[in-house]
């Protein structure tokens, strides 16, 4: 047999469990414990990066603005259809 193509179970061992189905009510339960264990940012935390989420969004669109524009005009002074 080639190493390509070694011997790799192919379904369950027996030896796992499948774990019991939960109902709606209880996963909803699981759900908001789960939620409760997080740790959620302040408000102020929130705010600071929405503005700097923001920001960056600005720097960005500024910075593929200035490319796009200088591309553009030196692709159209190679190929001479730009002045």
């Amino acid at each position: 047999m080639s190493k390509l193509h070694a011997a790799r179970p192919t379904g369950p061992t027996g030896t796992e469990r499948k774990k019991p189905r939960t109902g709606v009510f209880e996963f909803f339960a699981q759900v908001r414990a789960e939620g409760e264990k997080v740790t959620w940012p302040s408000r102020r935390e929130t705010v600071i990066t929405t503005g700097l989420v923001f920001v960056m969004v600005v720097v960005a669109s500024a910075f593929f603005l200035l490319t796009d524009f200088v591309l553009q005009k030196a692709v159209g002074l190679i190929l001479g259809i730009g002045g």
